[in-house]
């Protein structure tokens, strides 16, 4: 609800834009204080929760028509600066509409996860070229179904001449890079000073949630095992995977005990 020198402007206007500005910004920097989670933000996600009663006094106002309904004056034109007091910053931060922000932006990121980090048991894979999928994954068979990761092609090759021996029934392949995530020498400040990203320290390695999250080889991942987001599996839920088991094969150094950090902690 809104009024220029006391014409109600039932369609708002620019006057109504540049308070919403002002609030976003305040509420930006308070967000960015209180967002542990490290989830993205935007600001129309914080216009989306405001409400908001202005009466100004606007110079020479122009509107979009006879009836008066949208303020179309430039910010620039105005005559006034809109200000707010300290008080009521700090009134605008307990009002709740912070929590109601973060709430609402956890909410749809998990939503997003959930579509993007989801696999489900099916017997044909598509679009992850590398793999070598053992022939009962998705059957009624996965649970005897072994995944053998490789720490590059060379050992996949490897892999893949030994499944000549036992058979590709119940085994498949897919190589992994040197590193999933090229962010072991990353330092805590580098990482804590980023607002986008939340951190994970294990032992002596530091990653970030958001670039695990949008890594292509976790994802093929999760759809290859046949993994469901946040779901807790117990050992009769393994029946509802692709693969029953998972083989890490890896060198005996930084890479190696790169990779199986970030599985441990992932997965």
């Amino acid at each position: 609800m809104s009024f220029v020198n006391s014409i109600a402007t039932t369609k708002g206007g620019r006057h109504i834009d540049h308070v919403t500005k002002i609030i976003e910004n305040t509420l930006t920097d308070v967000l960015k204080k209180k967002n542990k989670a490290g989830i993205q933000i935007k600001p129309h996600q914080i216009k989306n929760h405001l409400w908001v009663f202005v009466n100004c006094l606007i110079t020479n106002p122009t509107f979009d028509s006879q009836t008066k309904e949208m303020m179309t004056l430039q910010i620039s034109k105005f005559g006034s600066k809109c200000t707010f007091a300290d008080k009521f910053s700090k009134q605008l931060e307990k009002c709740g509409i912070v929590e109601s922000v973060l709430a609402w932006s956890k909410f749809k990121a998990d939503q997003q996860l959930k579509g993007k980090q989801t696999g489900k048991k099916t017997n044909k894979l598509k679009g992850i070229a590398k793999l070598e999928d053992a022939n009962d994954a998705g059957t009624k068979n996965s649970l005897d179904c072994t995944l053998i990761l490789t720490e590059g092609d060379s050992a996949k090759t490897l892999a893949v001449a030994g499944l000549g021996v036992v058979g590709r029934d119940k085994y498949g392949v897919y190589p992994l890079r040197g590193k999933l995530l090229n962010v072991r020498e990353a330092s805590h400040k580098q990482v804590k000073k980023s607002s986008k990203f939340v951190y994970i320290q294990f032992n002596d390695f530091l990653f970030t949630l958001k670039q695990i999250m949008e890594n292509k080889e976790i994802t093929d991942l999760v759809k290859i095992l046949g993994l469901q987001y946040k779901k807790k599996y117990t050992a009769d839920d393994l029946k509802t995977l692709r693969y029953g088991r998972l083989m890490i094969m890896t060198d005996q150094d930084q890479d190696g005990s790169h990779i199986k950090v970030i599985f441990y902690s992932r997965f």
